[in-house]
């Protein structure tokens, strides 16, 4: 299957399954990326509520 082939097929997917398609293309990329994962782990670990993200408010994020 060529790129564009896949470009299309991912064109059609519901908007769920685009979401899930591209957040497996970012963890692929992005598996072997020690410097992200330890960025990623520290904002994770963050122990100060001001940079924290209420679960309504990421949900409402994801909803867009």
């Amino acid at each position: 299957m060529s790129l564009t082939q896949l470009k299309d097929e991912a064109a059609q997917l519901p908007s769920q399954e685009q979401r899930e398609l591209i957040a497996y293309l970012i963890a692929l990329q992005t598996s072997g990326d020690e410097a992200f994962k330890a960025m990623l782990a520290a904002r994770i670990d963050d122990p100060n509520p001001a940079n924290w993200v209420e679960l309504d408010d990421a949900q409402k994020r994801d909803a867009e």
